[in-house]
């Protein structure tokens, strides 16, 4: 995948939890279908939708669009992206990846598939070993 100009606007819509500025990017008929740790949730029409996806958010301090990408596969559109979320000193990260079928630049439907919240801890790092590179510990949130 690559940068891709609908899935950079829509993950920065989501971050910014602005059904406002996402809006635009939908049909009036939009469909969502999410697969999500907690189970399934469906929001049909621009104003549902657009709501609904920003709203996973919403108990977050702070949201911020780690990287986001798309790609044609044939007549849908895969998006991609990842945040960095925060409440307080706690980050976590999450993904999500959709598959949408697009009408007029606008997506008509969108099955999206989310992570989770994932918790990330930095690990203390002695600086004499800095060649150590373990990644972060992460527990699933939810």
């Amino acid at each position: 995948m690559q940068h891709h100009p609908v899935a950079a606007d829509v993950a920065a819509a989501i971050a910014h939890r602005d059904p406002g500025q996402l809006a635009p990017a939908l049909t009036e008929t939009v469909r969502l279908r999410a697969l999500l740790p907690g189970g399934l949730v469906e929001a049909h029409g621009r104003v549902d939708v657009a709501a609904c996806l920003p709203s996973l958010f919403a108990d977050f301090d702070t949201v911020e669009v780690l990287e986001s990408a798309g790609e044609d596969v044939a007549d849908r559109l895969l998006i991609h992206y990842r945040f960095g979320v925060s409440q307080g000193r706690t980050r976590w990260v999450c993904t999500q990846t959709a598959v949408c079928k697009v009408l007029g630049e606008r997506l008509a439907v969108i099955d999206l598939l989310c992570s989770g919240f994932r918790e990330v801890h930095d690990h203390d790092h002695d600086h004499d070993h800095d060649h150590d590179h373990t990644p972060p510990v992460a527990r699933l949130l939810g």
